[in-house]
């Protein structure tokens, strides 16, 4: 998912060429709601910016780290706390004798892992735009924090 940081907040972002559309659940002052097509409230605000208004623009993926190597989720939500697991994918096919990873199709291999088998979370924020010659950045949630960091996660994609 893309974002952008506009004063010193996080706002999900859509990129239509060049321009930047902010969008949010909560009303604020310069955002305008959006409505459907039969006139109704969405409860969604948006606005317009460019990318020299904002601080950054950066693209938000996550890595999960099971036995001492990363591996990408095939998502990161309120289900995985439901089901208690989360499910990883790799491309390499050495994590089938390794790590015990399943062949879903060629050259795809998955494995659901109990979520207190998991290491930690890294959140990875690689800059886009005029922003991209910036280094990314990495935030690791420890085993213990990721029960909340998934639940505060899940309330940012909805503002």
């Amino acid at each position: 998912m893309k974002y952008a940081i506009y004063n010193h907040k996080d706002y999900l972002l859509n990129i239509r060429n060049d321009r930047l559309r902010l969008r949010t659940h909560e009303p604020e002052q310069g955002f305008r709601e959006v409505f459907d097509q039969t006139g109704n409230k969405t409860n969604l605000f948006i606005k317009d910016v460019t990318k020299e208004e904002v601080d950054l623009v950066y693209e938000l993926k996550f890595l999960v780290a099971y036995k001492g190597k990363e591996f990408e989720p095939y998502s990161l939500g309120r289900h995985i706390l439901d089901e208690n697991e989360i499910s990883l994918f790799s491309m390499d096919s050495n994590d089938v004798d390794c790590y015990e990873f399943e062949k879903q199709e060629q050259f795809v291999f998955k494995k659901d892992v109990p979520l207190n088998d998991i290491e930690s979370i890294i959140e990875v924020k690689k800059p886009l735009l005029i922003f991209e010659d910036l280094p990314e950045s990495r935030k690791v949630i420890p085993r213990g924090e990721v029960r909340d960091y998934i639940i505060k996660l899940n309330s940012i994609k909805c503002n």
